[in-house]
């Protein structure tokens, strides 16, 4: 763990912000790139940017309330994020999705269109927030002689670095997303394929990595973040396949 990346004078340079600031830019960046020639750049940019602040707001939230042990009624640990870091992936997401979708719709935005740029921008946007959050130590998994492996201060042996292994698979669907993001917009393909496939592979991942990370409450093996993350594998086969299925019968129509 390097929880201080470098030291300026007096300050401290945090590895948590430090890679959460690094996560906003880029995935500002990719919404500007890709939105400013068919869509109004500064109202997607505005969305973009609310969305982003109330998706963070609900995963400290929910981070807190499921680790409410270690926060207490002390007001200050909910807001001093470089001495108590800790997000909830799953409390972001479902956050950020709910604002976008009546935001959305208040403004008469195609939901679909923009939950796909939204995803391939916060695709890259929790890659770097991963590295932030293994390098801070927000989180470890168990321990193993893998390796690939962390060493914690004040708990003995060496543990699996479960956030990257989160930040690699991320990395890889980013490239991906990217890819398909440019021929759906090439080849007409349905909007809200970059989502499924992105909301498809986290909660997968968050699924298998689960067995890596140390949690006390389990309900029949699983943690109450495996159950979820099912519950969204399960839920997202039906749209996935919809829209793969949409795919191959455009190419389909292309070679007759």
């Amino acid at each position: 763990m390097i929880p201080v990346l470098f030291t300026i004078g007096s300050f401290n340079v945090y590895a948590f912000g430090f890679f959460l600031a690094l996560a906003f830019l880029l995935s500002t960046f990719i919404i500007w790139k890709f939105a400013r020639d068919e869509l109004k750049e500064e109202e997607y940019l505005d969305a973009f940017l609310y969305t982003s602040v109330f998706a963070l707001f609900s995963a400290r939230a929910a981070y807190i309330l499921f680790h409410f042990d270690e926060f207490g009624a002390n007001f200050l640990r909910y807001i001093v994020v470089r001495e108590t870091p800790g997000l909830s992936l799953l409390g972001g997401l479902l956050g950020g999705f709910l604002f976008l979708f009546f935001f959305a719709r208040g403004r008469k935005y195609h939901f679909l269109h923009i939950l796909d740029l939204f995803s391939l921008a916060f695709c890259f946007a929790l890659l770097f927030a991963k590295i932030g959050e293994q390098l801070g130590g927000a989180g470890f998994g168990k321990e193993t002689t893998f390796p690939i492996s962390i060493g914690i201060a004040g708990i003995q042996g060496r543990h699996h670095p479960v956030e990257l292994y989160q930040a690699g698979i991320l990395f890889f669907c980013g490239i991906f997303l990217l890819f398909l993001y440019r021929k759906i917009q090439r080849d007409k393909w349905p909007y809200g394929l970059v989502f499924s496939v992105f909301a498809f592979v986290l909660a997968l991942s968050i699924f298998v990595l689960e067995f890596l990370t140390v949690n006390p409450v389990y309900l029949y093996g699983l943690n109450m973040r495996q159950i979820t993350a099912l519950i969204g594998v399960v839920v997202l086969l039906r749209p996935l396949y919809k829209r793969v299925r949409s795919v191959f019968l455009l190419q389909k129509e292309k070679h007759i």
